[in-house]
């Protein structure tokens, strides 16, 4: 039983890691500059952390967006084939959830070969009015992605997400 969990785990570690290798093939290398004013919130009437956010995409149809994690704001890619949320390595560093003796003990097979990452807990992700706290992500090794990835792992945890007129809805 303990084996085929641990099986799972990889394989959706892998699996999460392998869209980003191709993503990276197909998202510019230097994503818009303008990201944080994508993002349009709408505030709650109360202080719980939620509300909803527009996200509009670019003109390649990919939804950017600035996005504060453990307080420091990072730009990233809104990636549904992500499990988790996936942040390049020079970014955790910023914000002191990897250090440089880390292991990267978790293997990831991607489009662009075999990589390391690994497994954190973000105190507070937020994107524009919707935050949430203890957030899983995964840190890959340094140089392995041009932008973070905001995944599953964070989107799962609204009340819904969807396209609507053309733009991405994110509702906590």
């Amino acid at each position: 039983m303990l084996k085929a969990v641990f099986l799972f785990v990889g394989l959706a570690l892998a699996a999460a890691v392998m869209v980003p290798g191709l993503l990276d093939r197909m998202v510019p290398a230097n994503p818009p500059a303008q990201v944080e004013s994508q993002a349009q919130a709408i505030q709650p009437s109360n202080a719980d952390h939620g509300g909803i956010v527009r996200l509009s995409a670019d003109r390649s149809g990919h939804y950017y967006t600035g996005i504060e994690i453990n307080d420091r704001n990072m730009k990233a890619l809104v990636d549904t084939g992500a499990t988790l949320i996936a942040l390049r390595y020079e970014d955790a560093r910023s914000i002191g959830v990897v250090s440089s003796g880390d292991r990267f003990d978790v293997v990831l097979r991607t489009a662009n070969g075999e990589g390391r990452g690994k497994r954190v807990k973000l105190r507070s992700v937020s994107v524009g009015s919707i935050t949430l706290r203890d957030v899983d992500a995964l840190v890959v090794e340094q140089g392995a992605l041009s932008i973070n990835l905001l995944g599953m792992s964070f989107l799962k945890r609204l009340a819904r997400f969807e396209v609507q007129r053309g733009q991405l809805v994110l509702e906590r």
